[in-house]
């Protein structure tokens, strides 16, 4: 199935396409802004996660990489649905010294290409989403008429081109006292060199607390690839027997970081553990360099899914650090097929 679904996207292109990656990482860095779902590892992470069918491939003009395009398959109990990351299609990724006239052309053989997907896998509805803070992509305009429906999801981002000192005064009034309390308290620290031994360790905990195991160990390992690779760290919260209380994931690209996976000891539910962790990483991410930090998404009772309390509560907690909120726009095509 995989190889016939690349050769119908092989048919649109003339130049060449790679489905192995060669070049992937030069475009991210030549980007004028990349998301994390532009990270390939990102997608491999999502692929695995709804055990799909990888078709992500670079797009290269005279041996030269110029775009990328996260795009994989899976199925469900309603079908077969196409994505980025599991729920819409993202905007394909640029280098920066591609003109516009170039990428209006990349963009509209690409959506061609979901068409024909969508003929051939039978697919009924496709969505298709604009992730960039503060901007629609042209990406996402390219499908505005065919939309049958528009949504929006609203989130929570840190400004990091302001001062740390800026950023922490729009920090809510009762988290100063906690932030400042949770490094008193415990060892809070940055991993950049996570050992497999930590990562398990990271991973137990995550096992213990959730009471089941939520995803494959393979997922776990791509992400413990992605901090090997320099896309992800670990900020540990570790008690006076420097055992492991909590931990959050960060992965990042050059322009913004995001908040993936946090887990915290539930009879340490009431202490201020998570409130050092994003202190901690939103210091972390401004130095390195980024502009933006997603914290996660705004829950509100209007949103297409309605949110439980828990959802509510960790929104709510979240945006006690949030400097912004943007709305993310989504579009639903129904393809008729």
């Amino acid at each position: 199935m995989k190889e016939i679904l690349q050769s119908v996207v092989k048919s649109f292109f003339d130049e060449k396409v790679s489905f192995t990656g060669v070049g992937w990482a030069d475009v991210v860095l030549t980007s004028n802004f990349s998301s994390v779902g532009h990270i390939e590892n990102t997608v491999e992470y999502y692929v695995e996660y709804f055990s799909g069918i990888n078709l992500s491939f670079v797009i290269f003009e005279n041996t030269k990489p110029i775009a990328v395009f996260p795009l994989f398959v899976y199925e469900n109990d309603q079908g077969w649905i196409i994505s980025s990351n599991g729920q819409s299609l993202i905007e394909p990724l640029h280098t920066s010294s591609s003109g516009n006239k170039k990428k209006n052309r990349i963009e509209i053989t690409l959506k061609k290409v979901i068409f024909a997907l969508v003929n051939k896998l039978q697919v009924t509805t496709i969505r298709v989403s604009s992730l960039t803070p503060n901007s629609l992509s042209s990406w996402y305009l390219l499908w505005v008429s065919d939309a049958s429906k528009v949504s929006v999801t609203h989130h929570l981002l840190v400004d990091l081109l302001s001062s740390l000192k800026d950023i922490k005064l729009k920090f809510r009034k009762s988290f100063k006292p906690l932030v400042s309390k949770s490094e008193r308290e415990w060892n809070i620290s940055v991993n950049e060199n996570v050992t497999g031994k930590v990562f398990e360790e990271f991973r137990l905990l995550h096992l213990e607390v959730s009471g089941r195991q939520t995803r494959s160990l393979d997922s776990w390992l791509i992400q413990q690839k992605q901090v090997e690779f320099n896309e992800a760290f670990l900020v540990e919260i570790r008690d006076a027997d420097m055992k492991m209380v909590g931990a959050g994931l960060f992965t990042y690209t050059k322009d913004i970081g995001q908040y993936s996976v946090g887990v915290y000891k539930r009879e340490l539910f009431d202490k201020p553990l998570g409130h050092g962790v994003q202190a901690k990483a939103i210091e972390h991410l401004k130095s390195k360099g980024c502009k933006w930090y997603e914290i996660g998404q705004k829950q509100c009772v209007l949103d297409e899914i309605m949110p439980t309390e828990k959802e509510l509560s960790i929104s709510h907690f979240k945006k006690g650090f949030a400097s912004d909120i943007f709305p993310y726009t989504h579009l639903t095509i129904l393809t008729n097929a």
